[in-house]
């Protein structure tokens, strides 16, 4: 009975893999990272030894390079400490992989709520936690409530960022979990669940709001403004109307909106930084390790890039970079494709046509996947929508489409 127990529980474990991770990755950050990191690693030598499939696509293109320029970072700077970020990039590609080759409906059902009950506890905890200063290092950092970020009074003005170690993290992950519930409720669902629904949304409004990320808060209202152009267009291009129409009125409720001019500053400032640094290291660039090193060269140490366009050209350089706007491309066109196609089955398509602009267009201002614990969940979304759009002659289809439509209009 004893033996038969543990079998279960094997069995349990190694079916459920991902999904731990994705729990520990809100509760025991730390953990929850290198959790689904060993998934990866395991999962790629698996892929060297012939045991798994290796897929050649865009994305694993992606991160091919940027292994490649990390190496290159390495072996140039003669940092051995670069090969921390080179480990942590075959992680992700082996994440990918494994997700890439098991992924089903029902694991993204239930990678979904994992999220959103991640997103509620982030928000509560969060707000219980900002009361009380984490001063333990050890205690914060496995729990995920040491603020780690470049402005350490941004812990005094009291943003909430639970368990993701910095606001502007929390909020990215909010957003990720916001998405998915804007795009539920598209769905037809019983009146009861779509209540429910709107608690869920609000607590994740509410969470945004709290952690004073005005990036985040921008992103959320143009979340909002393709879930209402789902729903009816009029209503969409009203609501995209209303910033411009209620703007001084918006900026009365905005958090830190009066600190706004400064922050484009630095962020001006911060920008021009990168793109010296790029061209000091234009090929392989400095990795996230030694861009904090980098930007010191100029003027006082910065993080990261605050870009995530200018982040990826100037950590894994012009390789990376070329690579990560391939990568966009690629997503964008897979995503109009799939919209305009007359397909059968768009399950999914509001799924991803909300979260997969969140992953984007928070990098406008920021760059959230600086931090392990967003980008391994990000990732999962990705893999998710290559395995989703991978059965799909999508170009074909989109020719035969639009063809059609033009043939209708002439005739």
């Amino acid at each position: 009975m004893t033996k038969l127990k543990i079998v279960l529980k094997k069995e349990f474990l190694k079916k459920h893999l991902l999904e731990i991770g994705v729990i520990l990755c809100f509760v025991l950050p730390p953990v929850g990272i290198l959790w689904l990191m060993l998934i990866g690693w395991n999962q790629l030598k698996n892929a060297v030894d012939l045991k798994a499939a290796f897929y050649l696509n865009a994305t694993t293109f992606f991160f091919v390079c940027l292994a490649i320029a990390t190496l290159g970072a390495t072996f140039t700077e003669d940092k051995e400490a670069y090969m921390l970020i080179f480990a942590m990039i075959l992680g992700y590609l082996g994440l990918y992989l494994y997700i890439k080759e098991r992924v089903t409906m029902s694991l993204i059902r239930r990678f979904k709520w994992i999220m959103i009950i991640g997103g509620v506890y982030l928000v509560i905890f969060g707000s219980v936690m900002r009361h009380f200063q984490v001063t333990d290092m050890l205690i914060g950092g496995i729990t995920g409530t040491l603020y780690i970020g470049p402005l350490p009074d941004s812990v005094a003005d009291g943003r909430l960022f639970g368990t993701a170690y910095n606001p502007n993290f929390a909020s990215f992950l909010l957003l990720l979990i916001l998405s998915f519930l804007l795009a539920d409720q598209l769905k037809r669902q019983h009146h009861k669940q779509m209540i429910w629904n709107y608690v869920l949304i609000t607590i994740m409004m509410f969470g945004i709001f709290q952690t004073g990320s005005r990036s985040g808060i921008g992103v959320m209202f143009l979340v909002l403004i393709i879930f209402m152009l789902r729903l009816s267009a009029r209503i969409g291009m009203a609501a995209a109307a209303i910033p411009f129409i209620f703007h001084k009125q918006i900026a009365d409720i905005l958090p830190r909106f009066k600190l706004f001019n400064e922050a484009f500053l630095e962020r001006k400032e911060i920008w021009e930084t990168s793109l010296k640094i790029w061209e000091k290291y234009p090929f392989f660039g400095t990795t996230p390790l030694g861009y904090r090193r980098a930007y010191d060269q100029f003027t006082q140490p910065e993080p990261h890039a605050h870009n995530i366009i200018l982040g990826f050209f100037t950590e894994y350089g012009t390789i990376g970079g070329l690579a990560f706007i391939f990568l966009v491309m690629t997503f964008m066109l897979k995503l109009c494709c799939l919209f305009f196609i007359n397909a059968k089955n768009k399950t999914l398509l509001n799924f991803f046509l909300l979260s997969l602009p969140v992953i984007f267009f928070s990098g406008i201002f920021d760059h959230p996947l600086v931090s392990p614990q967003t980008a391994l969940l990000a990732i999962i979304i990705l893999a998710c929508f290559d395995r989703y759009t991978g059965n799909v002659p999508l170009l074909q289809k989109a020719v035969l489409y639009v063809n059609y439509k033009v043939a209708k209009v002439i005739y």
